[in-house]
């Protein structure tokens, strides 16, 4: 066996059994043809499987058959290769309990361009980020895309997903609240920031008034909140 040949083999059988296999973990071996040649020919022989381009795994035998990478092993991957990012869409809003609808598409909030894409079994949609994401605020972010996106969550109602993230957000902490205040006010929709505005009114936050300087007075909105969810909705042009 050439010298390539084995150090690719035996860092293989280093890796744990569900780790995604990428070019980037022979950086270090100098003849990455070679590399590629032999990954190909190991996936020939059955001892890798091909995930997608570039991307192999050593599949791990079950009774039920060959098991690949989890769903978080590839989708830690795919954030690393947009140079960070994070989970939005249906995904999350079912990890948040606002659906029970599971998502058949994972949606990416990350620095590479729109497009859409196919990893193993998991069919993928880049969305490119309009603000800089800080890995410590993704729950934030995700708190506002599902505000953003209220009206099309599956299998409730704006109602219901205005309560379970009214919830969350008591839960929040001053720091949290300003930098999600922020974000809202300085990246998302008119809507968004009146939205959160009438629950920071009925928190009695004075942060609200923040996000007041950032509406036109004469806009309104048409979400469908009622009275009872949205006390305060009134006072944020809410019909």
């Amino acid at each position: 066996m050439s010298t390539v040949a084995s150090q690719v083999k035996n860092r293989i059988y280093s890796f744990q059994v569900g780790k995604v296999i990428t070019y980037d973990d022979f950086k270090d071996i100098p003849n990455m043809q070679a590399v590629a040649l032999f990954l190909s020919r190991l996936v020939r022989a059955n001892i890798l499987k091909k995930l997608g381009r570039g991307k192999y795994y050593v599949p791990q035998e079950t009774k039920f058959g060959s098991v690949g990478p989890s769903d978080g092993e590839i989708i830690k991957l795919i954030i690393n290769e947009v140079g960070g990012g994070y989970i939005t869409g249906p995904s999350v809003y079912n990890a948040l309990g606002l659906t029970t609808q599971v998502a058949s598409r994972i949606t990416i909030v990350g620095n590479k361009y729109p497009r859409k894409t196919k990893i193993g079994n998991m069919k993928i949609r880049y969305v490119k980020a309009k603000f800089p994401i800080i890995q410590e605020d993704v729950y934030l972010l995700q708190l506002l895309d599902a505000i953003k996106d209220i009206q099309k969550i599956m299998d409730t109602t704006v109602n219901e997903s205005i309560e379970k993230i009214k919830a969350k957000i008591k839960k929040l902490d001053e720091n949290q609240i300003s930098k999600f205040i922020d974000y809202a006010a300085k990246y998302y929709r008119p809507y968004v920031r009146a939205t959160l505005g009438a629950i920071m009114d009925e928190f009695n936050n004075p942060k609200a008034k923040l996000l007041r300087e950032t509406l036109t007075p004469l806009t309104v909105f048409k979400i469908g909140f009622s009275d009872k969810v949205l006390p305060k909705k009134n006072n944020w042009n809410f019909v």
